[in-house]
């Protein structure tokens, strides 16, 4: 026999425990989806970003604190429909100061078609921007008496390392106007004549970089 009051207290013992046994059950589903989804977003978060190489089309990106350009950045679809060689340098490599005068007559000479644009990636070269700027602004006149033709980028951020992997410099990516590598080189192969080949639209065959004493800190 139960009391009456015993029946009050069963029936609200048994809503009690429906209301908690969907409660609990949701509580699993969230924690069970959550635990399924972690490595996915992990992975995502942590996945590496490609490298590009030869026949890879370079993304539009933004060439930040721009030297030497009529505003202070650059969008790579600026050139569009020109060529352009990237060279990646810093103000301590004697190799890359030493094609400096190169590449300024290059730029001058075939200043209709291509763009020679330097970027210095100063997390990795741990060059100042305002070693860079006194470079071309002070030094480069005292000594050649005219400014510097080519564009200059004092890059701070990251993409370019996660875009281009290379540990020896000078490095230089050799791109056609729609943005596409033709070549990624030494200092060797940047001659006057590889250059006017790439600017007839010829084909390019020239040997790719191999770095193999790193010389650029990551």
């Amino acid at each position: 026999m139960a009391a009456f009051g015993d029946g009050r207290a069963a029936t609200v013992g048994i809503l009690s425990t429906n209301f908690f046994i969907p409660k609990l059950c949701f509580m699993k589903y969230i924690i069970g989806l959550v635990a399924m989804l972690l490595p996915l977003v992990s992975a995502a978060q942590s996945a590496p970003v490609k490298p590009l190489t030869i026949g890879d089309t370079i993304p539009n990106i933004t060439f930040q604190k721009v030297i030497n350009y009529k505003d202070t950045t650059a969008m790579l679809s600026d050139f569009k429909g020109r060529y352009v060689i990237l060279d990646f340098w810093a103000v301590w490599c004697g190799a890359c100061i030493s094609e400096l005068p190169q590449l300024d007559s290059m730029q001058e000479k075939y200043r209709d078609k291509l763009s020679i644009i330097l970027v210095n990636c100063m997390r990795r070269s741990h060059d100042s921007e305002k070693k860079i700027r006194d470079l071309f602004t002070k030094n480069w006149q005292q000594v050649y008496h005219k400014d510097f033709n080519c564009l200059v980028v004092a890059d701070s951020s990251n993409i370019f390392k996660q875009l281009f992997s290379f540990k020896v410099i000078p490095h230089y990516v050799w791109i056609d106007p729609d943005g596409v590598i033709l070549a990624i080189t030494s200092s060797a192969e940047l001659t006057d004549a590889n250059i006017a080949l790439m600017l007839q639209g010829r084909k390019l065959s020239l040997p790719v970089k191999q770095d193999t004493n790193p010389k650029i800190s990551n």
